[in-house]
């Protein structure tokens, strides 16, 4: 079904005769003919009711309020793409690592919806593999994940950068040496997550296996076992001072080879976005232009 045998079909309507209607449309009126005879046969039904005036029949009565629709939707969604408007309608899919989430995204947030307080925002957290697929597949917008450096074949924005930590238990009053490191296990999320990486870099570099990692649900786990004295762990002290645990545990900086890694919005390339996105990118972008906006609280 054509969206211009739509219009020529509510032109008919609106004319009252087929020849009228060609002549308001400038063509033939055996164009007007076609169109109406391929809607009556996709339809399998009469439309139009041969008489003068031309009038709709059942069916055509129908049709009418649905092609009125079908119409304005079109010119809506034409209007949306070339003017690059918000979709209210339409939630911006947002993914994050966890830790993002619950230091740096409600400040962000908060700054962009006083610009775009009709914009509607979900959000997801999972891992840097888990977000980067996501967003490579369409099924997210765009996401912040952690990496050394910028993605190919995405658009890449720098936002912060993370200063890596060792968490240790409180009684723990000095960095660890070799010999405890090797004695004592590692908690980390699952495989995909930018952190565990870092762990496993920060291992090899005391020459320590990795087989010391102990795999753990969330977060709060983590920090709840270490606070435990079940192992130690190493993650962004933006989320450590942020913590409930932050007076229950011992932290120490650690190399800024490994203790220095960025965050990135990323997106698919520009030509790709819809209006929503290019209005949070770009408030974003302004946001953290600003100085200070988004420092820890």
């Amino acid at each position: 079904m054509q969206l211009k045998s739509l219009e020529i079909f509510l032109k008919v309507l609106e004319c009252g005769s087929f020849s009228h209607a060609a002549v308001q449309m400038h063509t033939v009126q055996s164009n007007i003919t076609n169109h109406i005879k391929k809607l009556e046969d996709e339809l399998n039904c009469e439309l139009l009711s041969r008489q003068s005036p031309i009038r709709p029949t059942s069916a055509g009565q129908q049709l009418c309020h649905y092609a009125q629709q079908m119409i304005e939707l079109h010119q809506q969604a034409k209007f949306h793409f070339s003017n690059q408007t918000l979709c209210h309608d339409i939630p911006l899919k947002i993914g994050s690592m966890e830790t993002t989430a619950a230091t740096r995204l409600p400040r962000l947030f908060k700054s962009v919806l006083l610009q775009l307080p009709e914009l509607r925002l979900h959000l997801n957290t999972g891992t840097t593999r888990e977000l980067i697929d996501r967003v490579y597949t369409g099924d997210l917008d765009c996401a912040f994940i952690a990496s050394s450096q910028e993605l190919p074949d995405f658009y890449n924005l720098h936002a912060w950068t993370e200063h890596l930590v060792l968490i240790c238990p409180k009684e723990v009053t000095a960095f660890p040496d070799k010999k405890v490191l090797l004695n004592t296990p590692f908690l980390a999320i699952r495989q995909g997550c930018f952190y565990r990486k870092c762990i496993e870099s920060f291992l090899q570099r005391y020459d320590l296996p990795p087989s010391q990692l102990t795999e753990m649900g969330n977060l709060d786990a983590i920090l709840s076992c270490v606070h435990l004295g079940m192992g130690y762990a190493i993650l962004p002290r933006s989320y450590i001072e942020k913590s409930s645990y932050k007076d229950e545990l011992q932290f120490f900086d650690i190399d800024d080879q490994i203790g220095e890694i960025n965050t990135y919005l990323i997106a698919t390339k520009p030509q790709s976005w819809s209006g929503n996105l290019k209005h949070f990118i770009e408030q974003v972008t302004q946001v953290l232009e600003l100085p200070k906006a988004l420092e820890i609280a």
